[in-house]
């Protein structure tokens, strides 16, 4: 049966704020209690609120551009509630809040949702105002709610099974990354895989000419470089329309190297060439899916530091650094942080 979703206003939002500590003081005798969750879209995705609920949200409020739109989109959706401005959903009954939209639009409403003591998803790494999103998240803490970012290197298994294998290979030498996912989300998504596997990153170059190498095959051309804490040296070939599984990733340390090509992970050492494979995805947007579990394992157990992947901090941190790339390419050269 079709939906029929309800176009509702702005209400007391002393009263939204009321509901929210009740159903927080609930969720401690029941921990199981829905998560009561509002959909903010822009129409670029049409499946976020199914992922939403399959991973175990209550999605029962959406917020479109426009408030015709809310109604429709709400409609298809299956929300039994549509809002016509933002002021509505901030004073619905809901307890988090998920955004998919570009910013600035992400950047205001993730602060405005966290000063109504709602948790927040954002579903595209990306931000516009660095210093609003810094608000966010001490608005958040301060208020105990969590704060999730949806990278899809989070929830892909090689990540991690790299990240808890970089230790055994000594010293880092080297990273190479050849047809990696261009553009601003898919360079996120290295950037966050660099800091996890080689850490902080000291400086970066997105100037031709400033690379240390110009190629990495003979159709490879070098188009990110950096320079790590680790002592290692990341270079980046990057490419239209690929994806972060695509791509082949050579660790090299003292001690031995890693390969990553999807699912499988080669390492080579002093022992011998070991190959794992690694599980296959869990949906086609894995990064939603697992930052809808981190949200709800936060909220469940009443503490933010159940969020396990990534947050606003590490937005923040990523940010940085396409910042100092944008500059390199701008003026040339390298950019030390």
């Amino acid at each position: 049966m079709t939906t029929v979703p309800e176009l509702v206003g702005p209400r007391d939002p002393i009263a939204a704020q009321t509901w929210r500590e009740q159903r927080r003081a609930a969720r401690r005798r029941d921990p199981q209690l829905p998560v009561a969750a509002a959909l903010v879209t822009d129409g670029s995705e049409r499946l976020t609120a199914r992922l939403l609920r399959e991973a175990g949200m209550d999605v029962v409020g959406l917020l479109a551009p426009e408030p015709l739109e809310s109604l429709a989109w709400a409609a298809d959706v299956g929300a039994p509630r549509a809002y016509g401005d933002l002021a509505a959903l901030l004073s619905d009954d809901v307890e988090a809040v998920c955004i998919e939209l570009a910013p600035p639009g992400s950047d205001l409403i993730a602060q405005r949702a966290a000063e109504a003591g709602l948790h927040v998803l954002l579903v595209r790494a990306l931000t516009a105002d660095p210093e609003a999103l810094r608000a966010v998240a001490d608005v958040a803490e301060d208020a105990d709610l969590a704060h999730v970012v949806a990278f899809d290197d989070r929830a892909w298994p090689a990540a991690w099974h790299v990240q808890a294998s970089v230790p055994g290979l000594g010293r880092l030498t080297q990273m190479t990354v050849v047809g990696a996912p261009s553009g601003p989300l898919g360079r996120a998504e290295i950037l966050d895989l660099t800091v996890r596997w080689c850490g902080e990153v000291l400086a970066v170059c997105a100037d031709p000419a400033g690379m240390p190498a110009p190629l990495l095959t003979s159709t490879a051309p070098v188009t990110l470089a950096l320079l790590t804490a680790s002592g290692a040296t990341v270079l980046v070939h990057e490419q239209m329309g690929a994806r972060l599984t695509d791509a082949t990733f050579t660790l090299c340390g003292e001690a031995g190297r890693i390969v990553v090509e999807g699912r499988r992970v080669r390492r080579s050492d002093h022992e011998g060439v070991r190959t794992v494979w690694m599980p296959p995805p869990v949906s086609d947007r894995p990064g939603l899916v697992e930052a809808t579990y981190d949200l709800l394992r936060a909220v469940e157990q009443d503490d933010p530091a159940m969020v396990r992947g990534a947050t606003v901090h590490d937005l923040l941190t990523v940010t940085r650094l396409q910042d100092a790339a944008r500059r390199s390419r701008d003026a040339g050269g390298w950019v030390e942080l």
